[in-house]
């Protein structure tokens, strides 16, 4: 995926790292240890005076147990979200994993549906 993480404001980038970071009751030096930082970078990261680089974005995301996504809520199109939701399909092993997850798709909208009209 073509994301850049320059696009993101790094102040708002650095309160969703903190928030997905505090989530996990984890400390700055405990997310320095997992991306082979020091402690001092998450600060400036969370504190948007330091820009992340997008090669790390992945790496804090498995870190921070989040999808690569989260970095760009609001502020990603949905030609985005579909290449993104391609991606993953084309990542199932088998052809019976994919009609499952077309079927988990579309059983996910149709509870959206019923529960956004009530």
């Amino acid at each position: 995926m073509s994301f850049k993480s320059e696009n993101v404001n790094p102040k708002l980038l650095g309160v969703r790292i903190r928030k997905a970071r505090e989530r996990l009751t984890m400390s700055q030096g405990d997310l320095a240890s997992l991306v082979s930082k020091d402690q001092a970078a998450i600060s400036a990261y969370e504190n948007g005076r330091r820009k992340l680089s997008a090669a790390d974005l992945p790496l804090f995301a498995k870190a921070l147990q989040v999808p690569l996504l989260y970095f760009y809520e609001g502020e990603i199109s949905i030609d985005d979200l579909d290449r993104s939701l391609l991606e993953e399909f084309h990542r199932l092993p088998t052809v019976e994993a994919k009609h499952s997850a077309i079927e988990i798709m579309r059983t996910l909208a149709q509870s959206i549906g019923l529960h956004h009209h009530e």
